[in-house]
């Protein structure tokens, strides 16, 4: 099992036995949201908040006000 540590606690986090480069987790002693940016060694970050992701989607939205 792979480890990291969370850069808001320091707490040891266990990634799995195959940790990819973006996986996103949630640490368990602070509930931070977290990603690995980095995979030898394992290095956790705080993770983009998916709102960003959202805001794009928000403009090819139509607004229908008919129903």
């Amino acid at each position: 099992m792979e480890m990291g540590f969370c850069p808001e606690c320091d707490a040891d986090i266990a990634v799995g036995k195959k940790p990819f480069v973006g996986q996103k987790m949630t640490c368990p002693n602070c509930g931070a949201f977290l990603r690995i940016i980095s995979l030898s060694p394992i290095e956790i970050d705080w993770a983009d908040d998916d709102i960003d992701d959202y805001d794009d989607d928000a403009e090819d939205v139509e607004d229908d006000d008919d129903w």
